[in-house]
């Protein structure tokens, strides 16, 4: 059996292509996305349409698909960069004061050591850019993820032969990041390559920023980011249901 939209091989009992994420079509009546992916469950793939593409399945959970265009969101390469930005910022600043306390500060060397940082730091952020594009490009320039949502949290499930290629592009980032001495780049690395999913908890989440133009709602714990996409005819249930079950607590902000 070969996927109709780019003649991928597939398994007989697919349910979704795992290279472009497209259902797979059959004699049998075609399903939505979002059935399919209440399919996934180890459940009947029964369950009742709450949006157009948002399925409350029978486990009780809320099931849908996203498709993520790459090239036209930046959401994650911002993501990326910010990283990358506030690594190296705490490396400055550390070495800084570290060089402050020995006694050897020197405003001359302070901003040489300053121009230097800031230059490594513009090579690493292209870097990352580029990076980005042949990750894109290896993917066909689309992310495809899944999403179970319920009253104890939210779950964003990377497609499997996605995941695989990200991790080597992981595994090559660690490489970097050791062969540089950069202790940072090495853990960036070995956190994506280990995770095929992220799980939020609502009560542990302590942020949330709505950015709607951009489809993405992010929801943060101490150290976990996770990012929760939907379209714009799912969007609103989406950031109700999140607003309606973080604690008091929680900030939440949405961003233009």
């Amino acid at each position: 059996m070969f996927c109709a939209k780019c003649g991928n091989q597939l398994p007989d009992d697919a349910k979704f292509c795992d290279v472009c994420g497209a259902p797979v079509v059959t004699d049998e009546p075609v399903q939505e996305p979002s059935e399919v992916v209440a399919a996934m469950a180890d459940e009947e793939p029964k369950g009742s349409k709450v949006t157009e593409n948002i399925v409350l399945g029978t486990d009780g959970k809320y099931h849908w698909y996203y498709e993520f265009k790459l090239m036209k969101n930046p959401t994650i390469l911002k993501l990326l960069w910010k990283i990358f930005f506030w690594i190296f910022v705490a490396m400055w600043a550390f070495l800084s004061i570290i060089n402050a306390f020995q006694g050897h500060f020197n405003f001359k060397d302070f901003l040489d050591f300053s121009k230097i940082f800031l230059l490594i730091l513009v090579g690493v952020e292209a870097l990352t850019a580029i990076s980005y594009f042949i990750y894109a490009a290896l993917n066909g320039f689309k992310y495809c993820v899944m999403f179970e949502m319920d009253e104890e949290g939210v779950t964003h499930t990377q497609m499997q032969k996605q995941f695989k290629r990200s991790q080597a592009i992981s595994f090559i980032t660690m490489m970097m990041g050791a062969a540089a001495g950069n202790p940072g780049t090495v853990g960036t690395g070995l956190l994506a390559a280990s995770k095929s999913a992220m799980s939020s908890s609502w009560k542990s989440v302590k942020s949330v920023e709505i950015i709607r133009k951009h489809e993405v709602i992010k929801v943060n714990e101490r150290l976990n980011k996770n990012q929760v996409y939907a379209l714009p005819q799912d969007f609103t249930f989406v950031e109700e249901f999140i607003r309606s079950h973080v604690t008091k607590k929680c900030a939440v902000k949405e961003k233009s």
